[in-house]
Formats: C-alpha cells, structure tokens, sequence
C-alpha cells in the first residue's frame, strides 16, 4: 500500500513538470506561430491592397492619394478582424509590399 502513495505522488510530479514545460515553452511556441500567420495574413491583405490601388488610381503624382487609400482599406479589414497595429507598422508594411512589387517587374 504505501509503494503505491509514493508511484501517486511521483505520478503527480512528472504530470506538474510536464504541464509546466507545456506552459513554458509550447504556449509561447504556438503564440508565434500564430502571431507568424496573422502577420502573414496582414503581409497578404496589404500587398493586394497596394496592387489594387495601382490598378485603378492612375496618373502621374498620384503615390499619397493611393497610400491614403491602401491605409484606409488595410485599417479597415485590420479593424474587423480585430488586430491592431501601429500607424509605423502598417507604414513598414505599405513599404515592403510596394518594394516587393516593383522587385517583381
């Protein structure tokens, strides 16, 4: 009987241990991974956003009026699914996918 308290017991440790490795490493692990999508979402949603605005704002001198309307369609789309981001990173975000196209031809 007492053999059996102390396998319990020892039981009950390694079940702690684990559960605290789960939350010390897995948790955080699986935040990034989503952090890592969502971000890829967002990547996705602005550089659709820059080439639609490329298309049908046309004219020379145009750059700010078709930022203004990549800012207002990505804020709103962040807006409904919840996510906020900076104004400096929806920027950075703008900048890389309009680098992006033009490294693409």
């Amino acid at each position: 009987m007492q053999m059996d308290n102390v396998t319990i017991m020892i039981l009950k440790l390694v079940i702690s241990v684990c559960a605290a490795l789960i939350t010390a490493y897995a948790v955080p692990y699986l935040k990034t991974l989503k952090n890592d999508a969502r971000y890829e979402r967002m990547l996705d949603m602005v550089a659709l956003a820059v080439r639609a605005a490329e298309q049908t704002i046309t004219g020379s001198g145009q750059g700010a009026v078709k930022k203004a309307e990549v800012i207002k369609f990505v804020s709103e789309w962040l807006y409904g699914k919840g996510i906020n981001i900076t104004e400096d990173e929806l920027d950075q975000l703008i900048e890389a996918a309009v680098y992006s196209m033009k490294q693409e031809g």
